[in-house]
């Protein structure tokens, strides 16, 4: 019995060393067919990921730093294929991460980490290419998740390999904020913009991309703050101007906008879209002098800007309205005849703005000049020029 025992122990003692060195070979066959100088092609990835299994689950090398690593590597091989080893593992990505992750975190000796660390980094970039094909099939949680798992592996970056291909965790917070907002999550949107920002980043479209959230949110006061903070970096920024400019005009905050527009009009004088806000403005105050003298500036610019003749011609009518209802319950000829000398003023003033856009615009759709046609035969009727209102007429019959 006890040369048995003895005999038995030797077996098991035997079958426990073979086993272990049995698993240690398969490491060093994963090392030996991932070597950098074989082609891809004539690797077994069969035979890999058969070893990259087995390793992990036996207790001798489930721990080990270069079953980690080794692993690692070949699921990021498997990842980058088009075989039915791929199909067979499509979170090889996943666990390519979790393999480098591991190794990093076992090798007490740092014998593999500076190799893990840098697979982490084409980790990191297959991750971006998996989010950015997800965003462009408008599948925006999918595209937000591999965003934000590459986002930590940006630490590895330290020789800036992957910043120099433009791929820097900024940008991969900012698709991810792109695709939350695209998938309707505003508040996840606005977490990550907002820590951009406070992460030091100056571009223009984080701010404006606040900015809006923050406006659909019904937070005007915050997205005003947030074009400021944006200004302050980006002095000459026009998106940011532009948008600023936009919600004073929304607001009818006519006096705070013509301040803004002066600037932004001194920074840029050539641009006749600053003009006609400005003159929409000085309309708004009723400083109707000023108004068309920015819409004449406007046309000074560019001669067949059409709409400053047509909203000066508008202006023109709006001063008309205005003196009628100013003359509700006055029966005074004196004055009555006084003001419809200044009503055909403005009506003068108004048909010959309306008169070259009519003869000048070829570019008008006919809809909108069968319209304007409608106005002006209106107006030639209030001044008597009923040659001109037979024109008008005419040109309406056979274009309606």
């Amino acid at each position: 019995m006890k040369i048995k025992f003895n005999y038995a122990l030797l077996l098991i003692a035997l079958f426990v060393g073979f086993g272990a060195n049995a698993q240690k070979f398969s490491v060093e066959s994963m090392k030996m067919e991932l070597d950098p100088t074989k082609p891809d092609g004539d690797r077994n990835y069969e035979d890999l990921v058969k070893w990259a299994e087995e390793t992990k689950e036996h207790p001798k090398t489930s721990n080990d730093f270069k079953m980690w690593y080794y692993r690692g590597l070949t699921f990021l091989k498997v990842s980058t294929l088009n075989t039915p080893v791929t199909e067979k593992y499509p979170n090889a990505l996943d666990l390519a991460l979790e393999g480098f992750q591991n190794s990093i975190k076992t090798d007490v000796k740092k014998k593999l980490t500076k190799l893990a660390e840098g697979n982490l980094l084409n980790v990191a970039i297959g991750y971006y290419n998996r989010g950015y094909t997800a965003y462009q099939a408008e599948e925006y949680t999918d595209s937000y998740k591999a965003f934000e798992t590459a986002l930590p592996l940006m630490e590895y970056d330290v020789d800036g390999v992957l910043k120099r291909n433009n791929l820097t965790a900024e940008v991969l917070q900012q698709m991810m904020a792109y695709s939350a907002m695209n998938n309707g999550e505003d508040a996840k949107a606005s977490t990550v913009l907002k820590e951009l920002i406070d992460n030091g980043s100056s571009d223009p479209a984080i701010f404006s991309s606040l900015a809006r959230l923050q406006l659909k949110g019904g937070d005007t006061t915050a997205a005003l703050q947030t074009i400021a903070d944006g200004k302050d970096l980006n002095e000459s920024d026009k998106s940011l101007m532009n948008m600023e400019l936009d919600i004073y005009l929304k607001q009818g905050k006519s006096a705070e906008l013509i301040e803004k527009l002066d600037a932004a009009i001194a920074a840029d004088p050539g641009s006749t879209i600053y003009y006609f806000a400005r003159a929409i403005s000085f309309e708004g105050l009723g400083e109707t002098d000023k108004a068309a003298a920015d819409y004449d500036k406007i046309i000074e610019i560019d001669p067949e800007y059409y709409d400053a003749y047509y909203n000066k011609g508008v202006m023109y009518l709006n001063k008309v309205s205005d003196i009628v209802a100013s003359l509700d319950g006055v029966y005074k000829p004196s004055i009555i005849q006084a003001k419809e000398q200044e009503i055909a003023g403005w009506y003068n003033k108004a048909i010959s703005e309306f008169e070259t856009v009519f003869d000048s615009n070829d570019d008008m759709p006919l809809a909108d000049k069968v319209e304007l046609a409608g106005t002006m035969k209106k107006i030639y009727a209030r001044l008597e020029k009923m040659d001109k209102y037979a024109e008008m007429k005419a040109f309406i019959v056979e274009n309606e």
